[in-house]
């Protein structure tokens, strides 16, 4: 038996290439400036090493799971949220 392609029922209407060519270009520019840009001394944020006891970690871990985060990201929450309760 041979195998035959799927007649096309619904054709596609023929591509406007001003329109593509104008979403394209509204594409590269963002309707609003980004939340905070780089300041003069560089990037907003700055890698860093940390280092856990395996235990430790996979708690981290397992906490950052529950939210449905990153591990960095909650490392980040939880070290902020503690700052703005005066800790340190």
């Amino acid at each position: 038996m041979a195998i035959a392609r799927k007649p096309n029922s619904n054709p596609k209407p023929p591509i406007d290439d001003d329109a593509a060519d104008a979403f394209i270009a509204g594409a590269a520019k963002p309707a609003t400036p980004p939340i905070a840009a780089a300041d003069e001394d560089g990037p907003r944020k700055a890698p860093v090493m940390l280092r856990f006891d395996r235990a430790l970690l996979a708690k981290v871990d397992s906490a950052a799971k529950r939210r449905g985060i990153s591990r960095s990201a909650w490392i980040q929450f939880t070290v902020s949220r503690a700052l703005d309760a005066g800790e340190g």
